[in-house]
């Protein structure tokens, strides 16, 4: 994941968990690394394996999620699990049966405190946690495949990200609130109007030479159509981009060809001088670009949106307007966009 520039800054739960999404790969998501992690640790025979998901799985057949009705979210409102959270994560970080698989982060002090725990679904000893996270889970994945693992992250003392997940689905909850969803699909299922509105976009990005095209995710969030996320991979990089079930609107374009490739850049001087060359851009001259390029790659207007720079990344800007979703756009040391994302 990206550093930030300025680390001492506290960040919320949010902002971390979107600084993973906007940053990850498909082959390479937080959470994957997190349990790949977990699991590559030997395990004595007794102890339970867990499943490992690949970060773009085969497509399979399962149950289509849809849009997510008001009396749907308003279950889901109720089943809230933030007054379960402390005795299962206190299950989990005291387990005596070794079921769970943990995380430990070391402060600058030396103290050791706890950060990540894996358990399988079936291991979990509380049942009043289990049976309202199966609750939820039953009211937004209403077919298909049952929780397999839940991992737990503690982000700061006493503030929980819950993921429940299988094979093919996960759930997350932040502080007992449902906030996102997904699912393998097959391409099968996705509408044509959508696939030809990803592709508009891909070719709107610039001149890459496309390799594959992909879509084997959909997202779900709380009062939101699904959207389907496309992957092309180009002689240069993936490209990601993000099409709204039913409006074919584009929501996210990634593009990590055009980046600066900062997750190879592995030396301290190099990163930090690359930090500082792209602090120095003006604003105006970052948001005139951003401007054109949301226009071009999404045909969204952003010129009589507000615009200010991400407090805590150092390459991000913020457009808002009162009454439209947020939009977030990625730049680089020279000044270029990378990336766009409509947030809703």
């Amino acid at each position: 994941m990206r550093r930030s520039a300025n680390p001492s800054k506290p960040v919320s739960l949010h902002q971390v968990e979107q600084m993973i999404r906007e940053t990850e790969t498909p082959e390479h998501s937080m959470s994957e690394q997190i349990a790949a992690k977990l699991e590559s640790r030997s395990l004595p025979r007794q102890k339970p394996v867990f499943t490992r998901r690949a970060g773009v799985l085969a497509a399979s057949l399962v149950a289509f999620c849809v849009f997510m009705t008001p009396v749907m979210a308003q279950a889901i409102e109720r089943l809230n699990l933030l007054e379960y959270i402390n005795p299962f994560a206190r299950e989990v970080k005291t387990n005596p049966n070794e079921k769970v698989e943990t995380i430990y982060a070391r402060g600058l002090d030396g103290s050791k405190s706890f950060h990540t725990g894996l358990i399988r679904f079936d291991d979990i000893e509380d049942q009043a946690f289990k049976s309202q996270l199966q609750q939820a889970w039953t009211e937004i994945f209403s077919q298909g495949e049952e929780i397999e693992e839940v991992i737990i992250y503690e982000y700061k003392a006493d503030t929980y990200h819950i993921e429940a997940r299988n094979e093919n689905r996960s759930a997350e909850f932040d502080q007992g609130q449902w906030t996102y969803a997904k699912q393998t699909i097959g391409e099968s299922q996705v509408p044509g109007a959508a696939k030809a509105a990803a592709d508009q976009a891909f070719h709107r990005v610039g001149e890459l030479k496309q390799g594959t095209r992909s879509v084997s995710q959909m997202v779900l969030r709380p009062d939101q159509q699904p959207v389907y996320k496309f992957v092309y991979e180009t002689n240069q990089g993936s490209v990601l981009i993000d099409v709204q079930q039913e409006t074919n609107q584009i929501t996210r374009v990634l593009a990590f060809p055009l980046s600066d490739h900062l997750d190879k850049l592995k030396d301290k001087k190099k990163y930090d001088d690359l930090v500082k060359r792209t602090q120095a851009i003006k604003l105006d001259t970052l948001q005139k670009e951003a401007v054109k390029q949301a226009k071009a790659w999404m045909k969204l207007d952003l010129a009589d949106y507000n615009v200010s720079r991400d407090e805590f990344r150092f390459d991000t800007l913020i457009f808002t307007k009162a009454g439209a979703p947020a939009v977030t756009a990625l730049f680089t040391s020279k000044g270029t966009i990378y990336g766009i994302e409509r947030r809703w």
